[in-house]
Formats: C-alpha cells, sequence, structure tokens
C-alpha cells in the first residue's frame, strides 16, 4: 500500500486535445433523473460509532446502496446518459414525457462491457427509455451476474478475458452494428462516459442539499474508491464547487489495479499490471482518460490498499451497522488506514467524508 500527493493540482496537467472535458451540465441533470421513476436522493448521515472508535470529530457517510432499488451509485449513470441521448435527439422540447422518450429511443441498441453495476444501469435505463441492451462480460465476471443481467432484459455476451478486452470486443460489435456504445469509461475513440460521468454528479448535488440541514462541522477529508474513475472525478468536481478549499481529496483504487495512481506518477494515463482484485467493481487497468485529467486537477493524494487489509476491515464494518462489499466500502477501509497511519493530515478534529458506492454482492 501507498500514497502519493498529486503535485499537478489544482491546475492539472494539459490535456490531449481529443480528452473531452468533464463538465456539470446541471440544467437538464435533475429535469431527466425526473423523468426516472424511483429516483429519490440516498441518505447522507454521520456514523458516530465509528467516528469514535477511530478518534475522529465525524464521520458522514452517503449510502449508495439503495440508489433506484438497484444497489449502487452506477445507477445514476446510464440511465441519465440514455436519457440525455434522448432529449437531444427531441431537440430540447418543453414537457417531454417518458413516452417521449420511449418513443424516440425505439429500435435504438445500446452496447458496453461491463464489471458489474455499469451493465445492470444501462440495462435498466435501455429497457426504460424502450431501448435494447447488449452487455459484454469478461470470463471474470460470475454467472450469476449474467443471469441477472438477462433478467433485465439484457442480451450478454461473454468475451474476454478481462474488463478491458470486455471493451474492446464491445466497441467492435457497436461498430460493425451501427449500435450506440455507452461505456462508463473515456479513450481516443469513444466519448460516451463523459455522459456517465454527468449523470454521477447528482450524488455531488444531493450533497450539498443534504449538508444545508446536517449538524457537520465541516467536511475535511473525501475518499472517492476508483476503478476508471469516472465516479470519483464527477464527485470530486462536484464537491469542489462548494467545499472550502482546504479540503483534501483522496483517490483510492485497489493494489491490483492502482492505474490512477501509476498515470500520476508518470504524468500520463498508464496502464497497470496485476492479479484479479476482490474490489471486482475496481479492478480496472486504464483509466477513463477524461476521469484522469479531471482529477489531476481536483483530487489532493492518489492511493491503492491492498485486498487482504480491505477484506479484513470490510469484515470488521459489521460491527458498526455497516454492510457493503470490498468495492463498496474501498473508502472506508482507505480512511481507516489513513487514521492507523497518521496520513493526510487525519487528526480528532476532522470530519471525513466517505461513500457506500455499493452493497454486499
Amino acid at each position: 500500500m501507498d500514497y502519493i500527493s498529486n503535485p499537478f493540482f489544482p491546475a492539472g496537467l494539459e490535456k490531449p486535445s481529443y480528452v473531452e472535458v468533464l463538465n456539470e451540465n446541471s440544467h437538464i441533470l435533475l429535469k431527466l433523473l425526473d423523468l426516472c421513476p424511483r429516483y429519490m436522493p440516498t441518505d447522507l448521515y454521520e456514523k458516530k460509532s465509528l467516528a469514535k472508535d477511530l478518534g475522529l470529530n465525524s464521520i458522514l457517510l452517503k449510502d449508495e446502496r439503495t440508489r433506484f432499488n438497484l444497489g449502487s451509485f452506477k445507477a445514476t449513470g446510464a440511465i441519465y446518459a440514455i436519457a440525455k441521448i434522448a432529449y437531444l435527439r427531441l431537440g430540447s422540447e418543453n414537457n417531454l414525457t417518458l413516452e417521449d422518450f420511449k418513443r424516440t429511443l425505439r429500435g435504438v441498441t445500446f452496447v458496453t462491457a461491463s464489471a458489474g453495476n455499469h451493465g445492470i444501469s444501462m440495462s435498466v435505463g435501455a429497457k426504460l427509455f424502450g431501448a435494447k441492451a447488449i452487455v459484454f462480460l469478461s470470463k471474470n465476471v460470475p454467472k450469476t451476474f449474467a443471469e441477472k443481467l438477462k433478467l433485465m432484459g439484457a442480451d450478454v455476451k461473454f468475451q474476454g478475458r478481462n474488463y478491458e478486452e470486455s471493451m474492446i470486443e464491445a466497441e467492435k460489435h457497436a461498430i460493425e452494428n451501427n449500435y450506440v456504445l455507452l461505456s462508463d469509461s473515456t479513450w481516443k475513440t469513444c466519448q460516451s462516459g463523459i455522459d456517465v460521468m454527468e449523470g454521477y454528479m447528482i450524488i455531488g448535488k444531493e450533497i450539498r442539499n443534504q449538508l444545508l440541514s446536517c449538524n457537520s462541522d465541516g467536511i475535511t477529508h473525501v475518499f472517492l474508491q476508483a476503478g476508471v474513475g469516472g465516479f470519483a472525478a464527477a464527485i470530486a468536481l462536484s464537491l469542489r464547487k462548494f467545499l472550502r478549499k482546504d479540503v483534501q481529496i483522496i483517490v483510492v483504487e485497489p493494489s491490483q489495479a492502482k492505474t490512477l495512481f501509476m498515470s500520476l506518477q508518470n504524468g500520463k494515463p498508464s496502464v497497470a499490471e496485476g492479479d484479479v482484485s476482490i474490489m471486482g467493481r475496481l479492478d480496472c487497468k486504464e483509466p477513463s482518460l477524461s476521469a484522469f485529467y479531471s482529477l489531476s486537477k481536483t483530487a489532493n493524494y492518489f492511493m491503492h490498499i491492498r485486498d487482504d487489509y480491505v477484506m479484513d476491515k470490510i469484515r470488521k464494518l459489521s460491527d458498526f451497522g455497516i454492510s457493503t462489499s470490498p468495492s463498496g466500502g474501498a473508502g472506508i477501509a482507505a480512511l481507516i488506514y489513513a487514521c492507523e497511519n497518521q496520513l493526510f493530515g487525519i487528526s480528532r478534529n476532522s470530519s471525513p467524508l466517505v461513500f457506500l458506492t455499493e452493497g454486499e454482492i
């Protein structure tokens, strides 16, 4: 396990011209999510027992386990991106209904690769808005997850030894059949992940509203778990708009997939090599380009943590009434490690913000 300070903060690295900038499209964000059944903010609450155990002033926990009844923050991503595509095709008309969206997306097929929850979100979003979904999975993804996707109406294809190879096959399939590739990442030939990340920003908006009614002494640190970096980049950018400038944002990855950590070290997007991590939804060996360049402006530190350490801390979280997966609780495990080793200026006066990005898998 290791960490590095971001020498490029806050100016960030200069990005190549083909990398799109992550922006907050606030004028349509809430408008589109209002069309989604069951949308409501997830809970933000203080975890006093854990804060006391760690010797902290407080801990604020944003709980994404109930998002859209799909159990993950990613429900805000693909569902929003699909709605936005329909919205733009309709010419940004007023008083749009769900039926209008279904009509304009009838016959459209969305394709992606997934290591977990993004595939669920895209499948649900496609069905909700009258489109079709095809999800490519690697051999590392459990067959039970494939069955879950099929129950949601998706066509599932097992191809590739890992997430990156599955995405190559997904992109090829989309091009050959004139389908819409909807990745949660971005690379030189695909920028659809920008819209997915834009959808994640609703989480930051919710936090801002919830803090107004929360008896908090002020957030001092934010721990954001990362795979390709989409969630971390979207939340960091959103939070930077209203948190104090001295708040420390820490990006957390598995040691077997420290692609953002290595990219920062090298000053450019870099591929990580390692075994399969138990943090399956974070086990990504290549960064999202837009996410990486955005985080080079918004994050203070990048760190990676071992599987065995995370698993041990996830088990112990049950003592505090927290039930999650290694991926969903990686940020909390990183906070515990930071407290144990007095990192990032954490002290008894600190009030960190952490995220449960998914429930038990």
